[in-house]
């Protein structure tokens, strides 16, 4: 598995990033992708913070795709774990982290602006009045560490903003568990894919966005990392989405190819690596 990652190396590869201190960044990530990192989530968490500084923030989804498969969902924000990878946990976890209120598509902020980040999370998950708007609002930036960008989710704020026709309104009955462990309703709505959806292809948009500049790329250990703003993808998003609302739909069986790396054909938990074989698995 080659040398392992300390919190140190992280951190420095994190700053030849360009990863900016103070700044507000959402990250998708892959912590495998990295290789063996020494102290875990952990440190991974730690080497963040300690670039960010204490004006900075650190913000990572925490959703519960489980809640989709039951009849009667109840969100619970402080004991119901992210389902998306060890380093949203270790941030969710971590004393002052705030979470925001949706069934599916929760958020978890850590540091300076997490309050605003989690405050407010309405019905649907990227309306004007929850944390994927504030990302923008607050002139965010966006790292993908280990993943392509059809991990992306701030791409599905765009879908919702220019109705894209293979997508539909359904209301979900939940409920949400206070911390005396009353619950109360939880008003919900998604926009998921119409029936004969084929998916995404938000690496088309991502490729669109290094080809104007917008993308700083490099590496942490064996993950490719890509950091951009998310101002600079809304714009470019949405100016694609209203030339050709089918735009980002993918086109034929395989992703547009990205360089520098390789992304892993493990369907729906891709990664972008350097070398596959150095992805770190547990013994």
């Amino acid at each position: 598995m080659g040398n392992p990652q300390t919190q140190e190396r992280i951190g420095e590869a994190l700053r030849v990033l360009g990863l900016p201190r103070g700044a507000l960044v959402f990250v998708h990530s892959s912590m495998s992708s990295i290789g063996y990192v020494e102290g875990g989530a952990e440190a991974l968490v730690d080497a963040f913070l300690q670039v960010l500084g204490p004006a900075g923030t650190l913000a990572v989804p925490t959703f519960t795709f489980s809640h989709s498969r039951s009849a009667a969902p109840v969100f619970d924000p402080a004991l119901d774990p992210s389902e998306m990878g060890r380093l949203t946990e270790e941030t969710r976890t971590r004393p002052g982290a705030q979470r925001s209120c949706h069934l599916l598509h929760s958020v978890a902020a850590l540091g300076a602006h997490a309050e605003k980040i989690a405050a407010r999370h309405g019905p649907s998950a990227w309306a004007e009045d929850g944390p994927f708007w504030k990302l923008r609002e607050l002139d965010a930036c966006i790292l993908l560490l280990g993943v392509p960008y059809l991990r992306c989710t701030f791409f599905h704020l765009l879908e919702q903003q220019v109705q894209v026709p293979y997508r539909q309104w359904r209301e979900v009955e939940a409920q949400i568990r206070e911390p005396d462990g009353s619950q109360r309703p939880l008003p919900t709505l998604t926009f998921g894919p119409k029936p004969g959806f084929v998916g995404n292809d938000f690496n088309r948009l991502g490729m669109m966005l290094e080809e104007r500049g917008h993308v700083m790329a490099g590496s942490v250990g064996n993950a490719v990392v890509r950091l951009f703003r998310a101002r600079d993808a809304f714009e470019v998003g949405m100016e694609q989405y209203r030339v050709d609302p089918d735009l980002f739909l993918m086109k034929g069986r395989e992703y547009a190819r990205l360089g520098n790396g390789v992304l892993t054909d493990d369907l729906h938990n891709e990664k972008w690596v350097l070398d596959p074989a150095k992805t770190y698995r547990r013994q």
